[in-house]
């Protein structure tokens, strides 16, 4: 290859990577505004006068969803994303469970927004330096991992389609409207939904999937938190179920911190998985 040949494709490089950094930094923003802002607001009106449209506990579920599946795997990409592939599929993973819920739930806000964002988000798989690996799995699975993300999938069927029932029973659907009471039963189908799919990702542990590891592990601890203190609210789990998702997303987050620690090799390059 010629040296302005070289020359070009090097600089189309640099292009593409501050392109890259630029947009996972504004999809970041966008989506911690809305994830977090909306439940702050949401929980405080709720806190004032009970307000009947949403609830703390599919709030916090909602800010589970997109907050720390979703918005966590835009923010990590923001340094050493060749290494970090995983939070970019976790994120996916997130938006498509929610279109999912959201179709099926007769939802249209959450479908709308699922769509929407999965078209900006595809903006950033092209541009990330590492995006040959998206469509790749890890080589070094996990059957720990593996099994307890398997352990979890019959509950959280069972809990998606109560919900997503709920969601179809909630009354006619709006786009930016007050129909956030049957929305939140779709996005806590969907939250239910990811953190299996999420779990199994990284269970196959790709590149950066401690953090996959720990935003399952997260989630699931605040959704059983929410419903052990709220258990007669409505898409809460109840007490014990609530308590049993917690051990879970302690369980998980421990068993992958174990196994990352305890990997023979200890490479810097293995320290970002």
């Amino acid at each position: 290859m010629s040296a302005p040949a070289t020359d070009r494709l090097r600089r189309w490089g640099h292009v593409r990577r501050v392109a890259f950094f630029a947009w996972a930094a504004i999809l970041t923003v966008l989506f911690g505004i809305t994830f977090g802002g909306v439940t702050i607001l949401t929980i405080v009106l709720w806190l004032v006068n009970r307000n009947p449209v949403t609830n703390p506990v599919t709030d916090l579920g909602f800010f589970a969803l997109g907050a720390i599946i979703i918005t966590t795997g835009f923010v990590v990409q923001l340094w050493a994303p060749e290494h970090k592939i995983s939070g970019l599929q976790q994120a996916v993973i997130g938006l498509l469970a929610l279109g999912v819920a959201g179709l099926i739930g007769r939802r249209v806000e959450p479908l709308t927004g699922s769509l929407l964002s999965l078209v900006a988000t595809a903006i950033l798989v092209a541009l990330h330096p590492a995006r040959r690996e998206f469509f790749k799995l890890g080589t070094r699975p996990s059957p720990r991992l593996g099994a307890l993300s398997i352990l979890a999938t019959i509950p959280a069927t069972v809990y998606a389609a109560t919900m997503l029932v709920r969601a179809r029973q909630a009354g006619p659907s709006c786009f930016l409207g007050q129909c956030a009471y049957g929305d939140r039963f779709a996005e806590m189908a969907a939250l239910a939904i990811a953190i299996v799919v999420a779990g199994m990702l990284a269970a196959s542990k790709p590149g950066g999937w401690r953090v996959t590891a720990w935003s399952v592990g997260a989630a699931a601890v605040l959704v059983g938190t929410a419903s052990i203190v709220l258990p007669e609210l409505p898409g809460a789990l109840g007490g014990a179920a609530g308590a049993l998702a917690v051990a879970w997303g302690v369980l998980f987050a421990a068993v992958a911190e174990w196994e990352a620690r305890n990997t023979p090799q200890r490479t810097a390059g293995h320290l970002l998985n």
